[in-house]
């Protein structure tokens, strides 16, 4: 099965949520998105929040990446983690630079 996000096609479940998270995390941090509002995804949790938790969660469960893709992934996971509590900006711009990482990654289906 083919996991659509954007333009993008790939055939491993957990890529493809990355990929949709981080799409959806970089989302302007203006104010006008609902992404940075307390609550919006749960008691505490922002949507942003959110993606973060997801993108990462499904970045660490990838264990069948070929090596050069396994070093974009984990290159990712330290972005994502270092950027978890920064400002909304900073998360925004950290998760559109992680979206276009993850755009040359291959993983084969698990």
């Amino acid at each position: 099965m083919d996991y659509v996000n954007g333009e993008n096609v790939t055939n491993n479940e957990h890529l493809a949520e990355a990929i949709d998270m981080t799409r959806e995390g970089s989302a302007p941090a203006d104010g006008t998105t609902g992404y940075d509002e307390p609550g919006s995804a749960g008691p505490d949790f922002t949507l942003r929040d959110s993606c973060f938790h997801v993108a990462i969660e499904e970045l660490e469960k990838i264990s069948t990446a070929p090596e050069d893709s396994q070093e974009k992934i984990d290159q990712v996971l330290g972005m994502l983690r270092e950027a978890r509590n920064a400002d909304n900006r900073r998360r925004a711009q950290v998760m559109a630079e992680a979206h276009e990482i993850l755009q040359n990654v291959w993983v084969p289906p698990e």
